[in-house]
């Protein structure tokens, strides 16, 4: 067996993995106590040890590969060790991690979120569980052409439980928050929480230009995607002007030949009629005239507007009844002048 030392007393000392703080002490003792790679590795390897020392050991072990971005050791380690702590609820944590950190396959993320989201059900109050399900949901979305509403909804409320349970005191979070409010259309949330990420960043950290680079990238990507939106608001604003246009020419070419074809009709029937018949046959036509240029703009423009398309319509009957009735009595009225007219010749 190996001596643990001071590092085995510390590890010793860590709270249960459901504890809230978990994480982030055994993040502190990789920050004061500093073990080396191989010290870590010594103590997971040694089955002398009580296990959940090894299972912290090693959780330390992939913190530190996962926060240098070493994913190839990290997924190495998970690999390795997953037969003896498979069943220990953070595990499922680190292979969300592991195909969070493949290529960016939907396959892969889809099994990230699997993952996590079975984290999030064994180890519901620990923040750095809930922000990975957030982060990967996040991700999933970004390759979407059209993001599922459920699903951010779903990366949201996680991400803002983390933040709650961690009392707002990791940066981190405050960026995946705003990449999600991105994602939604709430922009002005979006800034907030990475201004918040930049200004609560530590600049003593080592990794301090590293992260604010990458905050920096989100709040770039905020204004990209804003700007967009905005010109794709302006673009539909424009297409529904050129059809209102298209809708008055066709109106208005509708109009001109409906005038046309009243005059040539009348002109027509008025030759050889009597006033009487002409009449009727002109309100007839008037009327016909105005129905069917009343059923063109119905179907080929838009839907009339209520009072307007009903005073046409309206008219239009009134015409057809009006020029029908007076064709009814017209020509007999005409036939009677017609035959007076000959009865004087005769005499």
């Amino acid at each position: 067996m190996v001596d643990p030392g001071p590092l085995g007393v510390a590890l010793a000392a860590l709270p249960t993995e459901r504890h809230p703080d978990y994480g982030s002490q055994a993040r502190r003792l990789l920050r004061e106590l500093s073990p080396t790679d191989e010290q870590l590795t010594a103590l997971v390897d040694d089955t002398a040890n009580p296990e959940q020392i090894r299972f912290n050991a090693f959780y330390c072990l992939q913190a530190r590969a996962w926060r240098r971005k070493d994913h190839t050791r990290h997924r190495a380690n998970t690999d390795r060790h997953q037969a003896e702590f498979g069943h220990h609820p953070m595990f499922f944590f680190m292979q969300a991690e592991y195909y969070a950190s493949l290529d960016e396959d939907p396959v892969n993320l889809e099994a990230a979120m699997r993952f996590a989201e079975q984290a999030v059900e064994r180890l519901p109050g620990v923040p750095g569980v809930l922000h990975l399900a957030a982060e990967v949901r996040a991700d999933y979305a970004d390759r979407q052409a059209v993001p599922d509403r459920d699903q951010l909804l779903a990366a949201d409320r996680h991400v803002r439980q983390a933040i709650a349970i961690s009392s707002g005191t990791y940066p981190r979070y405050h960026a995946t928050l705003a990449r999600i409010c991105t994602l939604r259309g709430d922009f002005p949330g979006a800034r907030a929480s990475i201004a918040r990420a930049i200004d609560a960043e530590d600049s003593s950290d080592p990794e301090y230009a590293l992260r604010l680079g990458s905050y920096q990238l989100i709040r770039s990507r905020i204004q990209y995607v804003q700007e967009t939106e905005q010109l794709r608001s302006r673009q539909e604003e424009a297409s529904g002007e050129l059809r209102r246009i298209r809708g008055q020419i066709l109106e208005i070419m509708g109009l001109l030949a409906a005038v046309i074809a009243l005059i040539t009709t009348a002109a027509n029937i008025a030759s050889g009629q009597s006033a009487q018949a002409a009449g009727g046959l002109m309100a007839l036509t008037g009327g016909v005239v105005l129905l069917v240029f009343w059923a063109f703009h119905l179907l080929i423009v838009d839907t009339p507007s209520g009072r307007r398309g009903l005073a046409a319509l309206v008219l239009g009957v009134m015409l057809v009844v009006a020029g029908w009735a007076q064709m009814q009595w017209g020509p007999t009225n005409a036939r009677t002048g017609s035959d007076q007219f000959l009865v004087e010749d005769v005499q």
